[in-house]
């Protein structure tokens, strides 16, 4: 398991159990080059942030608690929001094949949030002695933990109504008509119970579109630091009105201005 950077400040701490590793990467933009060996499976888990992946069949975005599943692979993640991923390498069971893949995890978001944040533990822990002398302990429970969240992937269970709404957001954020209604209409509730959905997850639909569109602005304007396109088309590419509307969002949401964005400015940590 690798991680590089490019064009990004980035702070690496890495952990051994066993056979088992385990690595935190902060980074507060850019690219991370990340890198599966054969013979390995890397779950590659958000604690903070959200990032934009290429190297599978088709691009896709993991969030907070959300990861990724890595085998005989690299891969590329542009990093959309300051962020820390957890990077767990566990060896192949012998016997077993696994196919070289690069996609996001399906399994239960109790099951994905409680493995990210005890990798995540681990690795930060204080007492580095204690640790140590329990590592034989720590090593079988992340393969166990790492064996489970591949058991409920095999089930391949239904995409809940939010996930499957994400999706929609996803594929139709740049049409400036895109509306709740659009969004329940397209996996069959209504508004007021797809609202509920999100709600469950201390989120509403207009905040995850208005953060999808934000984090494909963040994207454009890094990708073009000499101004090609200007801010207000950016703006009209992902869904907003104008340049000053998304300026307002982004301001509200913590982020740069769009020209700080382009010219470099990061968030720190």
């Amino acid at each position: 398991m690798t991680t590089g950077s490019t064009g990004s400040a980035t702070q690496v701490t890495e952990r051994a159990f066993g056979d088992v590793r385990v690595r935190l990467t902060r980074a507060t933009g850019g690219v991370l080059a990340l890198t599966a060996d054969d013979g390995v499976l890397v779950v590659h888990g958000v604690r903070r942030g959200r990032v934009a992946v290429r190297g599978g069949s088709a691009p896709f975005e993991v969030t907070q608690n959300g990861a990724m599943l890595m085998s005989a692979s690299t891969a590329m993640a542009a990093v959309l929001r300051p962020s820390e991923l957890i990077s767990i390498s566990v060896p192949v069971p012998a016997g077993e094949d696994v196919a070289t893949v690069v996609r996001p995890a399906s399994g239960g978001d109790t099951l994905l949030s409680g493995v990210i944040a005890f990798a995540s533990e681990v690795v930060t822990a204080v007492d580095r002695e204690a640790v140590v002398e329990a590592h034989p302990h720590i090593e079988l429970l992340i393969r166990d933990m790492v064996a489970r969240l591949l058991t409920v992937e095999a089930v391949q269970e239904t995409p809940s109504p939010m996930r499957r709404a994400l999706a929609v957001i996803m594929r139709l954020y740049a049409d400036p008509q895109l509306s709740s209604r659009r969004i329940a209409e397209a996996v069959n509730l209504s508004v007021r119970q797809l609202e509920r959905q999100f709600r469950a997850q201390g989120t509403t639909i207009a905040r995850e579109v208005r953060n999808v569109r934000l984090d494909a602005a963040v994207r454009m304007l890094g990708e073009d630091p000499t101004g090609t396109s200007s801010i207000d088309e950016i703006a009209h590419r992902v869904g907003f009105s104008g340049g000053s509307p998304l300026a307002r969002a982004m301001v509200r949401e913590g982020l740069p201005v769009p020209s700080a964005v382009r010219t470099g400015v990061r968030l720190a940590g």
